[in-house]
């Protein structure tokens, strides 16, 4: 007697195994009809990514028989005649236009050069021109099939093409027969690239109401009314991440507003604040989202007091995770000005840094915050490592630059009050030093110190910018009595000296190294990871 499991059983067992574990997903499909009927939605929800991960073309000509007769008189593709068990096209959930365009751009190049032994410019265009065919094609059969797209990623960074036709065109998917039905349950949307991403944003507008994930990047000209459009149309949009934008971000920003009640997560990095655009009213919409749990400021350039304080005069009771970066360049808004590129910190014509409001936020958060990361000089923000030791003494990740006394002796404090941290990573480009002996033996110094007061609770220690000699390391280790799993830090010329250090103190403590790694760094620099059991 043969034991069948319910489908629905065998779809909860299906979805816990991992997407890209292809060896498991096939062999599934061979234990009978029921299993194979089952398992073929999870294999062919992402194809293209699989396709890329295991570096085969193979996946593009599965499509081919679902395209329309005109289609393939246009191709010139010649398929058998017998018709695939299954519908594929209708099992997508996640469309990722970078891969799909370099698997086409594989197919092509190894179908050309099967029949073209000399590769001139017309065999460039023809297949320039046929891979455009295939995506719009593709994209077309996409919106026709697919019921239920989950997440759409317009990302043209990686991708190189000649004029033999408009990207952009292919990724206006809403101009499609079918694209209402097929976008309109859409939870992720990334967009990336250089193109008309105005037109992209307005037309979903009319279809995607239910995005939770919007992560937008590169600004080209692109107007912000589309943008804000497409996110106050969201019903719940959770996530909201815009990247590289050199351009106004008060009205984007102000629009999170209408995300009050659902916005979890904010990132913005790499983007330009101007100050004639953006203003105290930048962050307004901010404000209101007080389920708000991450908030991620990176690479961010001419932010200022003003238009953060928003920020430091409200507290969101939820927040775990901080990260902040922000630099002062010369720009327009300054007029003349005798420097060029990041600038000093002593010039009075300059917007301040938004010191004050980063300590009020951080204050403001206390027990809640969880992870911090503080990738910027410090010297403009005095004391901040000791504002967070004594207001968030549930700190399980943290990363800071180190670069003189000041800051160590901080760094100190933040070890004795923080006795739950879990990561601790340490950067430095230079060192402050008041002596004239310098690095590496200067670090050693600190680092016997350091090892006295790492708590108990930490697991992984990085270290990228200081370097020791493997005396200091020695002493480090002497002191440490916690079971790291992981340290990394950068060694002088080789790293042999410093791996029988760990030896004997894996020996001592009767811990096993599970091995090792080198990563190059400038001159004769490199960093060494070791990973403990």
């Amino acid at each position: 007697m043969s034991l069948y499991l319910p489908t629905e059983l065998l779809d909860k067992i299906f979805s816990s195994i991992d997407g890209n574990d292809i060896k498991t997903l096939h062999s599934c499909i061979l234990v009978n009809r029921v299993w194979c009927n089952t398992m073929i939605p999870y294999l062919w929800k992402s194809p293209f990514h699989l396709a890329i991960m295991h570096q085969t073309e193979k996946l593009v000509p599965a499509y081919f028989p679902f395209f329309s007769k005109e289609a393939k008189h246009i191709l010139q593709l010649h398929i058998p005649s017998t018709s695939p068990i299954f519908d594929y096209p209708m099992f997508l959930r996640e469309l990722d236009f970078n891969e799909v365009y370099l698997l086409i751009r594989k197919w092509c190049d190894f179908k050309n050069n099967a029949t073209n032994k000399f590769i001139g410019f017309e065999v460039f265009k023809q297949r320039g021109r046929q891979t455009l065919l295939l995506l719009q094609e593709l994209s077309k059969l996409f919106m026709l099939k697919c019921n239920k797209l989950e997440n759409l990623s317009l990302d043209t960074r990686s991708i190189r093409y000649g004029p033999y036709g408009n990207l952009a065109e292919c990724m206006l998917l809403t101009q499609y027969p079918g694209a209402s039905h097929c976008l309109a349950p859409l939870k992720k949307f990334v967009s990336r690239g250089s193109y008309d991403k105005d037109a992209i944003f307005r037309s979903m507008v009319h279809y995607c109401k239910n995005i939770d994930e919007m992560i937008i990047e590169d600004n080209d000209s692109t107007e912000s009314e589309s943008l804000v459009n497409l996110i106050t149309s969201q019903k719940r949009l959770q996530k909201f991440t815009i990247g590289n934008w050199w351009g106004s971000l008060s009205k984007i920003l102000k629009s999170l507003g209408n995300q009050w009640n659902s916005l979890i997560y904010v990132e913005i990095h790499g983007c330009h604040f101007y100050n004639y655009l953006d203003d105290s009213s930048t962050f307004e919409g901010l404000i209101c989202c007080k389920n708000l749990e991450t908030l991620k400021i990176e690479d961010c350039y001419n932010l200022t007091n003003d238009i953060m304080k928003p920020l430091g005069n409200t507290i969101f009771p939820k927040l775990h995770t901080l990260y902040f970066s922000n630099y002062r360049v010369i720009d327009d808004d300054l007029g003349d000005h005798p420097y060029q590129g990041i600038i000093q910190n002593n010039d009075q014509n300059i917007p301040d840094h938004p010191y004050l409001a980063l300590i009020t936020i951080i204050k403001n958060s206390n027990a809640t915050l969880r992870n911090v990361r503080l990738n910027m000089d410090l010297v403009n923000y005095p004391n901040i490592i000791s504002i967070c030791a004594t207001y968030c003494p549930n700190i399980t990740y943290y990363k800071a630059r180190i670069q003189n006394h000041s800051e160590m002796n901080q760094l100190l404090q933040l070890l004795k009050s923080c006795t739950q941290l879990e990561q601790l990573e340490i950067t430095a480009e230079k060192w402050d030093s008041s002596v004239s002996i310098g690095l590496p033996w200067e670090i050693d110094l600190f680092f016997p110190e350091i090892g006295k007061l790492l708590p108990k609770t930490l697991k992984y220690f990085d270290i990228d910018g200081w370097s020791c000699t493997p005396l200091g390391l020695s002493n480090f280790l002497k002191n440490c009595n916690v079971d790291i799993k992981r340290m990394s830090w950068m060694c002088y010329i080789s790293s042999a000296d410093y791996l029988d250090v760990i030896e004997k103190y894996a020996k001592l403590k009767g811990r096993k190294v599970n091995g090792h790694r080198e990563k190059k760094e400038w001159g004769l620099n490199l960093t060494l990871i070791v990973d403990f059991d």
